[in-house]
């Protein structure tokens, strides 16, 4: 027998390692079966998946600059230099005009796949077949539609059996269209002759490659993008990154020419009226010195000539900048001209002007970058409208200032000058308005020379135009697909095939409120545990326990036997009263039993039937009723009327209880059960008393006064782990008396015997060993329900 004491406080037990396996290898099989499972799955979900592959690419964005030198203040007026701003290129790689004219370059309106059995795959750049629309009923909607190819010539659409011709017009829901056979293109590479044909519109097509397209930049200190593409098929990734990088570069050189003929228009209006006015000067001229004969007076006039030379010189310049001012003040003025580039300053040295100026180009074309993104109705649009305005305003106000400093500047030469003129008044009037002819003619002939200079810059700025775009790495695709990743899947599916019956055992153990082992026995209570007793499939009987019987569970009785020794001591006569917790744990079975054993060993036993609620000694052993103990307590039966002698079994008898009474708590706290106890004690040299459950009735604590020793009875996969705690107080208060456990209807299997080698295979002492006579219980059933059932006992219970 083994006494073991347990710290009561720890909610938790340890088990060593060979328990763990003993405990837990029956679910092997299952583990190893959902393994597979998962195992078989993930092939299944890689061999049918579509596979998805990485195509990548890098450009290299510079900073915006024309390659050519020039003025620096007409070059930063009309192409101002910026630093790249790559949130902006990102977004515009992304923007759909863009991608919209990648789709148009490719032809991804039309998209072929090739089904096959269970899956379909996306055909590009050979493509068996072509469609092409005549007539579409809504251009903002697509179609779908399968090719059955039959042969060169023919095929048939959908699921229709009508052949239809090559080339011929197909009226498929109001679309004309037409479906030709591109002969180049063999079919024998293909699972099945059948293509799912799909037209999309543009928009549809853009948004097809903004999801699989990626933009990112790898370093925050670099001006590089890196363009990712994701696509079942990597010919078209490859061709995707490509043609997007090469429309991005266009893109932005035609931005840039978009200027440069904005400024050449600008200048080239300003050329012509320049033209008809120095033509309508030298007419004048002409007609001055014909009609007038006006002749030059150098000797009479060098020196007033010298000091108006100058004056003349300085009002000319003087004359230019108002001039320009006033073509600036007209170009800022007109509606047609809010959104467009203010030209140059032309000359015009006032740093203020040029700063607002190089600010409102800056701000145009930060507005028409962002109008490629997004609507004319954004809050940002409108911002930048509402700051293009004030720095217009800032502008006229600017050239307003200007224009009014060159005028006083004008009216004190023109002073200086009319005194000069008032000392040659001797002079001919004549010669002083040829002279005014030839100066505005000079005006006009610097105006007309320096717009024909900036012309030429422009021109050659245009033709020098290089987008500030550079890729570094062309588009490379990935041998190994991105999605599915084998290693990934197997390794997901088959943890999954692992954990689930793992995660399905942990929920058994976590939901188990029975008692399941010796373990959990020893580790709720301190109790001492008698031995234990497995499991009889034998129902015809409950004595197990015969003369010859060589049972695994009639050795069980015999080592119980021995144990009682040393709990009970030599107190003689031995009498042990069997309780449990609750009905059906397995009480009268093991009365029964005990009683058989004893008076195997030569002992004159009696088994007293004291649960008087629920009897099942005497019809568990099929024997005839009799008067029992509540007739002999009423005084209406004597004490051999009651006696009961098993038959083929030597020294064992049977007290039943008798009719069942309405008061049996009361009955038992009768004297003339003192009596009866005294007659018993003198006959008898074993008294087995089975006592109702103490669990739900006090019965056995009345009787615990009779007793030497008590047997409480635990059936494994019955009692309630809770019930452990009471036995745990009934233990520690010594409330019956020498307590003592015993484990019922142990059953093979779930590693219960492992360490203790009674009935499993433990130290090699099990049913197959050759010590014990093999029964039912033990042998496997012939029957295939039967064979299957204790198979899944073996795995479960």
């Amino acid at each position: 027998m083994e006494v073991k004491k347990i710290d009561q406080g720890d909610s938790s037990w340890a088990i060593g390692p060979k328990d763990f396996i003993f405990k837990y290898l029956r679910y092997l099989p299952w583990v190893v079966i959902c393994g597979l499972i998962g195992f078989v799955l993930a092939y299944i979900k890689l061999r049918y998946v579509v596979p998805i592959y990485r195509v990548q690419s890098s450009l290299l964005i510079k900073n915006q600059d024309n390659g050519i030198d020039k003025d620096q203040r007409f070059q930063e007026l009309l192409m101002p230099q910026t630093n790249a701003n790559l949130n902006n290129e990102m977004a515009i790689l992304r923007s759909r005009p863009l991608l919209k004219r990648v789709a148009r370059d490719l032809d991804l309106q039309k998209i072929f796949y090739n089904e096959g059995n269970l899956r379909s795959s996306l055909v590009y750049p050979n493509v068996p077949i072509d469609v092409q629309a005549d007539h579409l009923v809504d251009p903002s909607l697509g179609f779908k539609f399968s090719v059955n190819v039959m042969n060169d010539d023919q095929f048939t659409l959908n699921e229709d059996k009508t052949v239809h011709n090559f080339g011929e017009s197909l009226n498929y829901g109001g679309n004309l269209v037409r479906v030709t056979r591109v002969k180049t293109v063999d079919l024998k590479p293909y699972a099945r002759p059948k293509f799912l044909v799909i037209y999309q519109p543009l928009s549809a097509a853009a948004e097809f490659l903004l999801g699989g397209l990626r933009v990112g930049q790898p370093d925050e200190q670099a001006t590089i993008l890196t363009l990712t593409f994701d696509s079942e098929n990597t010919t078209l990734g490859l061709d995707v990154l490509n043609t997007l990088m090469s429309v991005y570069d266009s893109l932005i050189i035609e931005d840039k020419n978009r200027i440069a003929v904005n400024t050449e228009n600008f200048i080239d209006t300003r050329l012509s009226s320049l033209r008809t006015d120095l033509n309508g000067i030298e007419g004048n001229m002409k007609s001055n010195l014909e009609r007038n004969q006006t002749f030059d007076i150098e000797d009479q006039s060098k020196k007033y000539f010298e000091n108006i030379s100058d004056a003349n010189k300085k009002l000319i310049e003087l004359e230019v900048k108002i001039k320009v001012v006033d073509m600036l003040a007209d170009y800022v003025d007109n509606k047609g001209n809010v959104y467009k580039l203010v030209p140059t300053s032309l000359g015009i040295d006032e740093p203020t002007l040029l700063q607002l100026v190089n600010e409102y180009n800056r701000i145009v074309l930060e507005r028409e970058s962002n109008l490629r993104t997004t609507s004319a109705n954004n809050a940002i649009i409108l911002g930048l409208n509402n700051t293009l305005e004030k720095i217009r305003g800032d502008i006229r106000e600017a050239l307003k200032n200007i224009k009014s400093a060159y005028g006083i500047a004008y009216n004190r030469l023109e002073q200086d000058q009319t005194g000069m003129k008032s000392e040659m008044r001797s002079l001919p009037g004549k010669s002083m308005q040829f002279i005014n002819v030839q100066r505005q003619q000079k005006i006009l002939e610097d105006l007309y020379s320096f717009l024909l200079q900036k012309k030429i810059e422009s021109s050659i700025s245009s033709a020098s135009t290089i987008s500030n775009s550079k890729v570094l790495e062309p588009a490379l695709g990935q041998a190994n697909p991105v999605s599915p990743i084998r290693s990934k899947i197997y390794s997901f599916y088959l943890m999954t095939g692992l954990l689930i019956p793992v995660g399905f055992i942990f929920l058994i153990e976590v939901l188990r409120d029975k008692v399941g082992s010796r373990q959990e026995v020893e580790k709720r209570t301190s109790a001492p545990i008698l031995g234990e007793i497995g499991h009889s499939a034998d129902n015809k009987t409950s004595l197990v326990v015969m003369k010859n019987s060589r049972t695994v569970v009639a050795e069980q009785f015999r080592i119980v036997r021995t144990s009682l020794q040393y709990v009970a001591g030599t107190r003689q006569p031995l009498s042990i009263l069997v309780t449990s917790s609750f009905s059906g744990e397995g009480k009268s079975f093991i009365s029964t039993n005990l009683g058989a054993v004893m008076a195997l060993s030569g002992k004159k036993t009696v088994i007293m039937e004291f649960d008087i609620r629920k009897p099942k000694i005497v019809s568990g052993l099929d024997l005839k009723r009799k008067a029992g103990i509540t007739n002999y307590i009423i005084g209406k039966a004597s004490f051999k009327d009651m006696l009961v002698q098993v038959e083929g079994m030597e020294n064992l008898y049977v007290i039943p209880c008798g009719p069942i009474p309405p008061n049996p708590a009361e009955m038992l706290l009768d004297e003339r059960l003192d009596q009866l106890m005294e007659e018993v004690k003198a006959k008898f040299e074993v008294i087995i008393m089975d006592t109702a459950p103490v669990g739900l009735v006090s019965d056995a604590f009345s009787l615990s006064r009779f007793a030497a020793c008590t047997v409480y009875v635990i059936r494994q996969g019955y009692t309630f782990r809770k019930q452990l705690r009471l036995i745990e107080d009934l233990y520690q208060e010594k409330k019956l008396p020498a307590l003592s456990l015993l484990l019922n209807d142990v059953k093979q299997g779930g590693g219960y015997y492992g360490g203790y080698g009674y009935y499993g295979s433990g130290y090699g002492y099990g049913v197959a060993s050759g010590y014990f006579d093999e029964t039912s219980s033990t042998n496997k059933s012939r029957n295939p329900l039967k064979r299957a059932q204790q198979w899944w006992n073996r795995l479960f219970l």
